[in-house]
């Protein structure tokens, strides 16, 4: 497998948006490299029933484009959807790189899982996955848009660690996988705690990582929970993101396409 490096994100977004605008058949632009459609989710609960569930640990990412809103005010419409379809087109493609799983899209975002495995190296690819996304729509995506004369985007991200319940949702005709969970939402909350090119993660994700200096303590943390009589605090963190990106640069290529689930430590 060739080595995923931003260059390679950028041509994934540009050419997706490219065909986009001039109204191509995405299947056929994908057919080389995917000749067999998949649905997002996670493998392993593919073939849960309706109403059966399963829980496991997960490192948990909320991938966004920030000011969308303000985006389709200005510009047109079709070509602000098509945007924002082609990076989270990218983001889909650094997910896989990085060994973990597109959970769903939410609005201009995309859900990640990474796991279940070691939950280090799930913590660290989760990470690494959502630097790498940053670092590439700044590095690579922007300058080619604005030689377009195509305003920039920007981007941010949410992570957390913690037990995720897969459920199937719905009807016998009609059903979905669900991943539920504290993880989850509290991986959205820091993804809405994040400015633009910031990166916030709670404390099930740190706690994974104890020594780790890239993490510091939100201003706004931490977040209070009260229930009756009882209070309790769980801490989030600002990711200094940028620190990471020289040892990104061969993790995809020592992937070769698994998860992480396949990396053992010893």
């Amino acid at each position: 497998m060739a080595n995923y490096t931003p260059s390679t994100f950028g041509d994934t977004v540009i050419r997706d948006f490219q065909a986009r605008r001039e109204g191509r058949n995405l299947s056929e632009l994908y057919a080389s490299a995917a000749p067999e459609a998949k649905a997002l989710g996670h493998p392993a609960f593919e073939d849960l029933a309706v109403g059966e569930r399963r829980t496991v640990p997960l490192a948990v990412a909320f991938l966004d484009l920030t000011d969308f809103t303000g985006r389709t005010f200005w510009d047109e419409e079709t070509q602000v959807v098509d945007l924002a379809h082609a990076v989270l087109t990218g983001f889909i493609e650094v997910v896989l790189a990085y060994g973990g799983y597109p959970l769903g899209l939410r609005g201009d975002g995309l859900f990640a899982g990474f796991g279940p495995g070691n939950s280090q190296v799930d913590a660290t690819m989760a990470l690494g996955a959502c630097a790498f996304a940053l670092g590439a729509v700044e590095s690579e995506v922007n300058p080619r848009l604005e030689y377009r004369s195509i305003h920039r985007v920007q981007a941010r991200a949410g992570l957390d660690y913690g037990r995720i319940t897969f459920v199937r949702t719905g009807s016998s005709g009609h059903s979905e996988v669900n991943p539920l969970g504290f993880a989850a939402n509290f991986a959205a909350k820091c993804e809405k705690k994040a400015n633009s090119w910031e990166i916030v993660v709670g404390e099930g994700l740190t706690s994974q990582l104890p020594g780790a200096t890239s993490f510091v303590e939100h201003s706004d943390s931490p977040k209070t929970y009260q229930r009756d009589y009882e209070r309790k605090k769980y801490h989030f963190y600002d990711y200094h993101w940028r620190q990471a990106l020289p040892y990104l640069d061969d993790v995809a290529l020592q992937l070769s396409g698994n998860p992480t689930s396949s990396i053992a430590i010893r």
